[in-house]
């Protein structure tokens, strides 16, 4: 799925690396229309405003159409609707998530950090009016973000979580605000000390892609049957 607002092209190098260790992928383009959001601005499952819960039902919905266990890479903000997806779903078929660059513990700096280095908006009383309406779309629940979601998922769900030191949107520290309140969750960091915004892969290939790929293989095998976990030699058929 894609950071807020990109498509399947800005995420090309993800695409092969993961196919790359013989993964299947499936893309889950999310709407960012604000005119459809309005039109139907509550998620159909769970009733719920925001666009966090609306792309939540887009996820769960492609969730719904692959059979077999999955493993979700999400990216920014966006990454809070596939935790929401997981929740739902008591990450029964699930085998983890690797969200890279989000989501933020802090929804509204988040968003003023958008507005004012990726969307620049000079006027600072329109900046900070757009930024608190965006924010407040997003999630009504800015205060427990994900916490319901991340406090429901099962003892032990793996998770990779992603960050730049440098990361101009989302800061690591505002991303631990979101992980660190869950000591049930298996969840591990990979730091980038020169990685920015959701640039990690393009700029940090050999830092990147190493831990990526360990942890993809590490859930992959420890998914298969007991009897077949003899050794970590064991030949993983992910396709």
């Amino acid at each position: 799925m894609p950071f807020f607002g990109g498509k399947i092209s800005s995420l090309k190098r993800h695409i092969q690396l993961v196919e790359g260790l013989g993964f299947k992928t499936s893309f889950v383009e999310l709407e960012f229309s604000s005119l459809k959001i309005a039109a139907k601005p509550f998620a159909a499952s769970s009733l719920e405003f925001g666009m966090k819960a609306l792309w939540a039902d887009q996820i769960e919905k492609k969730l719904n159409s692959i059979s077999g266990p999955k493993i979700l890479y999400s990216f920014s903000n966006p990454s809070a609707a596939a935790i929401e997806a997981i929740r739902r779903r008591g990450a029964i078929d699930i085998l983890g998530l690797i969200a890279d660059g989000g989501p933020t513990g802090e929804v509204l700096s988040s968003m003023l950090k958008y507005f004012t280095v990726e969307r620049p908006i000079k006027f600072l009383p329109a900046r900070w009016t757009l930024a608190a309406l965006s924010a407040f779309v997003l999630s009504p629940k800015q205060n427990h973000f994900c916490f319901e979601d991340l406090a429901k998922i099962p003892s032990g769900f793996k998770i990779l979580s992603i960050r730049g030191w440098k990361d101009p949107l989302i800061s690591p520290q505002q991303i631990d605000l979101i992980f660190e309140p869950h000591p049930h969750l298996d969840w591990q960091k990979l730091a980038l000390p020169m990685g920015e915004h959701l640039n990690g892969l393009k700029d940090f290939k050999d830092e990147y892609e190493g831990p990526v790929t360990k942890f993809l293989d590490t859930i992959s095998f420890l998914s298969l049957p007991t009897d077949l976990r003899v050794s970590e030699s064991v030949s993983i058929q992910k396709v």
